[in-house]
């Protein structure tokens, strides 16, 4: 299965894969994608982590893992095992409200747009940004495509260009020319006072599955699209910790 931009949907289409049981891989592990609190050390984002595990939180801890069905959140105090059979009536492991991923991340100021896929380029967020492999255009989205726009993309010490947004695209393709990768770029829109600065990281193979994808997120710094990614998965009611 490709994970390209074409087929990698983060909202219906990635939870109707993960119901179909096609989503990940079949391999008996989870993959922490986050970790706050005192037990940080012992489960950072990134570890891997057998399904059969034993993860001790002390007061204050939170875990979520990804796998096979989806993320579990674990709350410390407590034992917890990402494989154990989930049972409803406690409130040791947050439940994820999967709506969220249809719109977008929950932030301070709110609900916040998302694009159509975690590897659209959201020109009005800066930050670190993940590209696969081999991609000839980047896709560039914006949230209100109502009326014509346009971005002036400047790359590290090269000359600017400039985009036409069409009125009624939210979309639009762009082909820097060139390898992306370690770059920093500047965003520039009309009307918007602070530009938007990018660093893009090219990832070395394109991912065969959920977990790879987090992984290659996290090992690059790509925050907002594994938040986007985490936030879109399923996460069962809530179970028990011993």
């Amino acid at each position: 299965m490709s994970w390209g931009p074409n087929s990698f949907s983060l909202g219906r289409a990635a939870v109707a894969l993960l119901a179909a049981g096609a989503a990940v891989s079949a391999a008996a592990n989870v993959l922490v994608v986050r970790s706050a609190g005192p037990s940080v050390g012992a489960y950072p984002a990134g570890r891997s982590l057998p399904d059969n595990a034993r993860i001790a939180l002390q007061p204050g801890d939170l875990v979520t893992v990804l796998g096979a069905g989806g993320t579990r959140t674990f709350r410390g105090p407590g034992t917890f095992s990402p494989g154990a059979t989930v049972r409803a009536g406690t409130q040791t492991l947050a439940a994820n409200d999967g709506r969220r991923a249809r719109i977008g991340a929950v932030r301070t100021g709110g609900i916040v747009p998302r694009g159509p896929t975690i590897w659209h380029v959201d020109v009005s967020q800066g930050g670190t940004f993940c590209l696969l492999p081999d991609e000839a255009n980047v896709m560039l989205w914006r949230s209100d495509g109502t009326a014509r726009g346009q971005v002036t993309i400047t790359p590290p010490g090269g000359r600017p260009t400039t985009l036409q947004w069409p009125a009624g695209e939210t979309i639009l393709a762009w082909s820097p020319g060139g390898p992306l990768s370690g770059g920093t770029y500047t965003f520039t829109q009309p009307g918007v006072a602070v530009p938007t600065r990018i660093t893009f990281r090219t990832l070395a193979a394109e991912p065969t599955d959920l977990e790879s994808v987090a992984a290659a997120l996290i090992a690059n710094g790509c925050q907002d699209q594994l938040d986007v990614l985490v936030d879109s998965q399923a996460d069962p009611s809530p179970g028990s910790g011993s």
